[in-house]
């Protein structure tokens, strides 16, 4: 009991006694299984980070591909072999990373001033698991894009 004085009258206070002896050692292993399962958490949403990120690289290299693959075929014009009626493939490596890449579309005469290209980009290594980036173009002979 503590007693404490506040001008002429004594206060009584009742303050329970804490006493502090360790831990059991079923707190310790509540901690631990806690601390355990936070960081299984934080191991698991770290692995789908970098899976997201690998697989977003590659969906920005394969638009990169394309978009140049479909400008030299813009700048070739509609009559060149490249863009005659049928399926047509070619290797492509990435320069910076040495990485290769099958590069393959379709080409389909709708009428005859528009054709449709269908390209697709895969990874030339099967093992790989990423996935087939596939693109649609129409080519007008009147625009001549």
């Amino acid at each position: 009991m503590i007693t404490r004085k506040i001008g002429k009258k004594k206060l009584k206070l009742r303050l329970p006694l804490l006493i502090f002896e360790g831990s059991s050692l079923l707190e310790v292993t509540i901690a631990m299984g806690l601390v355990f399962f936070l960081l299984t958490g934080l191991a698991e949403m770290l692995a789908s980070s970098l899976l997201i990120k690998q697989k977003a690289d590659y969906h920005r290299l394969a638009a990169d591909i394309i978009s140049n693959e479909l400008e030299q075929q813009k700048g070739a014009g509609v009559d060149t072999p490249d863009l005659s009626p049928g399926l047509h493939q070619k290797p492509v490596e990435e320069p910076n990373s040495g990485r290769r890449f099958l590069l393959s579309w379709e080409v389909i005469e709708i009428s005859k001033n528009l054709k449709k290209i269908c390209l697709s980009l895969s990874p030339a290594d099967v093992s790989q698991r990423l996935s087939e980036v596939r693109v649609t173009l129409y080519f007008s002979r009147h625009l001549n894009f």
